[in-house]
Formats: C-alpha cells, structure tokens, sequence
C-alpha cells in the first residue's frame, strides 16, 4: 500500500532574492514536502523509525541546505532542498512546494515541483 509522508510550511531561513539587497537580510520561505514512506506495511507493523523516514532529521537537513548558501531563484532552492533530501534520505522522489512572502497585495508566491532522484544527478 503506497503512502506518502509530508511536512507542511516548514520555516526555512534563507537569503533569497534576484536583487543582492534582498539578499543582504535573511528572510523566511515556507517549504511543504512530500515523500513516500519506504513501507507503509513494514513501518506500522515494526513501529519502528528504521523502516520509515525520519522527518525530523529531514527537517534539519531542508533547513540547514536553505541557510548554507544565497541564491537568486526559488528554482535553485527547490533544486537544492530537493537534492539533500534525496542523497540524505534515499528518497525515489520528492515534491516541494516553497512560499515567499515578497510580492505586494498577494499573500505569496509559490514555487510547486516534483522531482526524482534520477533527475537530480
């Protein structure tokens, strides 16, 4: 039985932006993520984290990979975060969604993609 885990509006501390004033200060984007659970039946009938993924960990690793560099585009991000989770966590894929609070008279944008680990190599 497929199941997948997710993490929804994690706070990633960053420094984003095309402008390098934006850059300059640290702001927050929202990263929600999805991912499968290795084996849904393995993992209820084990009750044990070994045989799912450990979110917490992988919510360490989204928000230690936000902060490591600045970046211009919420594409390279996503590419980024996208890249650990899968090397960090053997994931076969990830979808992320990734909110920045820059725009006016909107609530955000937002940045949505999916990617596997084949395309991240």
């Amino acid at each position: 039985m497929p199941a997948t885990l997710s993490i929804v509006d994690l706070k990633l501390p960053c420094r984003l932006g095309v402008p390098a004033a934006e850059r300059r200060q640290p702001q927050t984007v929202l990263c929600s993520a999805w991912f499968p659970v290795p084996s849904m039946a393995s993992a209820a009938h084990s009750d044990d984290l070994q045989n799912t993924v450990d979110y917490h960990a992988l919510s360490k690793v989204l928000q230690a990979e936000a902060r490591r560099v600045p970046r211009k585009l919420l594409e390279r991000l996503a590419t980024d975060l996208a890249r650990a989770a899968c090397r960090g966590f053997r994931l076969p894929w990830i979808e992320l969604e990734l909110k920045k609070f820059i725009l006016p008279q909107t609530r955000h944008v937002s940045l949505r993609v999916r990617f596997s680990q084949k395309e991240l190599r």
